[in-house]
């Protein structure tokens, strides 16, 4: 039903993807006033985190598209 080439293709552009949202969402806390009841430290943290998990599995999926096929 689905080949394997176009899943795989699929999965990369859904990664990144998912990159752009934590990156987004992380700014989004961290700039605008969401959850104005939560403490800003709280948001604070939270936002850096998700920042650095986007950046974090977006550096991943660059390294893996330039290493070479074996």
């Amino acid at each position: 039903m689905f080949s394997r080439g176009w899943f795989a293709k699929f999965m990369i552009y859904f990664g990144y993807l998912m990159s752009v949202i934590y990156v987004c969402l992380g700014l989004v806390l961290l700039l605008s006033d969401v959850f104005p009841v939560k403490p800003p430290a709280l948001k604070f943290s939270f936002s850096l985190f998700l920042i650095a998990y986007g950046f974090f599995r977006l550096a991943k999926l660059v390294a893996k598209k330039t290493e070479p096929n074996d």
